[in-house]
């Protein structure tokens, strides 16, 4: 008689090891901690440079921000103009502040007299900040005739005066420059505490700007 088949079992599982799984997924999760890390690290000291823009080009004048009055960014318009960039310069003064009796514009024109530079404007400010001075900046830039500029403003912010102007009067040409220009502190903000607390202030408000006032219905002045 044939030999009746004998009931074999299956072969008892075989463990596979552990050590290795057990070490691999929190080695992921270092590694990527570790990536995100180095990304937030750059990130974070590029935040300075990435707010400053200078790229002048050749205008019909200069307009200097409101804050200008005695500060690099006037002594920068002239190094501009020296250099060819613009004949004129529109530097804005506040005059809605005394300071002894007198406004901002009227220490400026005081100092204009006394210096006798030529090829310079006073553009009388009312405004409060850089969405409103825009309006003022307007009034001058039809006045004098000029339908292309180069504004001159601190280094962190010039990224948002331009895209602001930009957006508020298209009907120009805007360019920028950085008042500090060439030596600035967009690289190395973080190792002085005024540098870092200007960027810090300057990110708000540029965040502001992006998400809120550009927005707004009476963003472009007709």
């Amino acid at each position: 008689m044939p030999e009746s088949p004998v009931a074999t079992k299956p072969p008892p599982p075989v463990d596979v090891p552990q050590k290795r799984s057990r070490w691999i997924k929190p080695l992921v999760v270092l590694i990527a901690v570790c990536a995100a890390i180095t990304a937030a690290l750059y990130l974070l000291s590029r935040a300075g440079a990435f707010l400053v823009i200078h790229a002048p080009q050749r205008s019909e004048v200069m307009v200097v921000l409101e804050g200008g009055l005695g500060s690099s960014r006037f002594e920068q318009a002239l190094r501009l103009r020296r250099a060819g960039y613009a004949p004129r310069i529109l530097v804005d003064a506040d005059v809605t502040r005394d300071f002894y009796g007198k406004s901002e514009a009227d220490m400026l024109f005081d100092f204009l007299r006394r210096t006798r530079l030529q090829g310079i404007e006073v553009c009388p400010t009312v405004a409060d900040s850089t969405f409103s001075e825009v309006a003022d900046v307007e009034r001058c830039m039809k006045a004098a005739g000029a339908t292309s500029a180069i504004i001159v403003t601190s280094d962190f912010h010039t990224r948002r005066a331009l895209s602001i102007f930009r957006k508020r009067l298209p009907q120009y040409q805007w360019s920028v420059a950085a008042s500090s220009w060439p030596g600035n502190a967009a690289e190395q903000y973080w190792k002085h505490r005024w540098w870092a607390k200007s960027v810090l202030d300057e990110w708000e408000k540029y965040a502001w700007w992006q998400t809120v006032d550009r927005w707004r219905s009476d963003v472009v002045l007709k």
